[in-house]
C-alpha cells in the first residue's frame, strides 16, 4: 500500500491512551487530521460487551451499517476526551488494513462532535499524548522500518 494516509482511514496500532496507559492490543485509530509533521487520531473501540460506555458524553457512537462500513466491522464508539498525535512517518501506512475510509457523513459528524467536545470540555493533561516514530515502532514491531531505530 503506497497511497498516502488520508483523513477517515483507520490505523491498527498499540498506542499510549494516556501518558501512563499503554494499550495491550492493537486498536483501530481513525485519522482525524494530517499535517506535514504529525497525524491526529481518534481511538475507536467496539460497543459489543461495552454498551455502558455509551452513557458517557465523551464517547460517540458509530453505527457500522447504513451505509455498511468497510473500515469498521461492528458498531463502535470514538473516544472524544483524548488527544492523540503521532509523528508522521512512512511506515504508518503498513498499519492500515485497507485504504478505504469511514463513510463521508459519519466521518463529518464524528469530526464535528470531536471538535465540539474538546472545545466545550477541554482535554485533561494526562489525556494529551504525542507519540514519536520510535515509540510507535517499539509498541508495533511488525511495522517494517525503512530506517533502523537507534537506542
Amino acid at each position: 500500500m503506497t497511497e498516502e494516509l488520508e483523513i477517515g482511514q483507520i490505523l491498527w496500532l498499540k498506542v499510549k491512551y494516556q501518558l501512563n496507559v499503554i494499550s495491550e492490543i492493537k486498536h483501530p485509530m481513525l485519522i482525524a487530521s494530517i499535517n506535514n509533521n504529525y497525524i491526529e487520531v481518534i481511538a475507536l473501540d467496539k460497543t459489543a460487551g461495552k454498551m455502558h460506555q455509551l452513557y458517557h458524553n465523551y464517547n460517540y457512537y458509530i453505527n457500522s451499517d447504513n451505509p455498511n462500513e468497510t473500515v469498521i466491522y461492528e458498531d463502535s464508539y470514538a473516544q472524544l476526551n483524548t488527544k492523540l498525535t503521532i509523528t508522521k512517518f512512512n511506515e504508518l501506512k503498513q498499519a492500515r488494513r485497507t485504504t478505504k475510509k469511514l463513510s463521508s457523513t459519519k466521518l463529518a459528524n464524528l469530526l464535528k462532535e470531536y471538535k465540539t467536545y474538546q472545545e466545550k470540555y477541554g482535554v485533561a493533561k494526562e489525556r494529551i499524548v504525542h507519540m514519536t516514530r520510535k515509540e510507535i515502532i517499539l509498541l508495533n514491531p511488525d511495522l517494517k522500518s525503512d530506517d533502523p531505530i537507534t537506542f
